[in-house]
């Protein structure tokens, strides 16, 4: 049955971060996720989602300089080793939290390099990161990132996803389908659905423009739902949208799709 987990990392910003899990909780959440922990000792995160009484269903793992324009780093030659350490620190999070997925960025490309080459590097890398992930009880999924916010990325869109983790092949890596990302590539969200249906590890969501709450824009909520439920998608449905006043009145609205989700 799908249902809606906070992302703590867009969600509740009036708040300090290890505050969320709570807020979270009091909201009426069962379900939290997050961008990398954030605080200097990530148990300190996990204490508070324990806390909270929570389960943290998702996390990512090490996606590079963010702020300097990295979404991860899984073409870049050398960097191997630091990608599976990246995972298996998310794993090793996530499974204290009750959760299992990791999310894996894979990248950007390199204009000097061959596309082929780095998507094949990727997807080497990726596979060996499905399997650490497997043997700590967890599992990778590789989120599709459009080309409007992040300049070149090499999985820009749900069928680029889709390609990328047939070709990696590991039954433990599947794809994060994002509505926001998939309406910015000028894709219509609900369709795009279907094409990777048999393939989702997890959903996001944000409405588009804007990446606001539902409402705000055109992608409706409701009817990603409802076409989830009907490919026979039954995970969490992670809200990443950014509120433009309190957390508490930007979630009024989804108030009835809650009890319906």
């Amino acid at each position: 049955m799908i249902r809606f987990s906070a992302h703590l990392g867009t969600l509740f910003p009036e708040l300090a971060p290890l505050e969320r899990p709570a807020a979270a909780a009091a909201a009426g959440f069962g379900e939290v996720e997050a961008w990398w922990p954030p605080a200097a000792n990530a148990g300190d995160w996990v204490a508070a989602v324990r806390a909270a009484g929570v389960r943290a269903v998702l996390v990512n793992a090490d996606g590079g300089d963010l702020a300097g324009g990295e979404r991860g780093f899984c073409n870049v030659p050398g960097r191997e080793d630091e990608v599976l350490a990246a995972v298996r620190a998310a794993a090793h999070v996530v499974r204290a939290c009750g959760g299992e997925t990791v999310n894996l960025l894979v990248g950007r490309y390199d204009p000097s390099r061959p596309r082929r080459a780095q998507r094949e590097a990727a997807a080497e890398v990726v596979r060996a990161a499905g399997a650490e992930a497997q043997a700590l009880g967890a599992r990778v999924v590789v989120e599709h990132l459009n080309a409007l916010d992040v300049r070149d990325p090499m999985v820009a869109t749900p069928a680029d996803a889709a390609a990328f983790v047939r070709a990696v092949g590991h039954d433990r890596v599947r794809v994060l389908y994002d509505a926001y990302h998939a309406a910015r590539a000028g894709l219509d969200p609900v369709a795009e659905i279907d094409g990777v249906a048999d393939l989702i590890g997890h959903v996001q969501y944000a409405d588009s423009p804007g990446r606001g709450a539902p409402g705000t824009g055109t992608v409706d909520l409701r009817r990603i739902i409802d076409r989830l439920e009907a490919v026979g998608y039954g995970g969490p449905v992670g809200l990443e949208f950014v509120p433009a006043g309190p957390t508490a009145e930007a979630l009024a609205p989804i108030a009835a799709l809650r009890g319906a989700a």
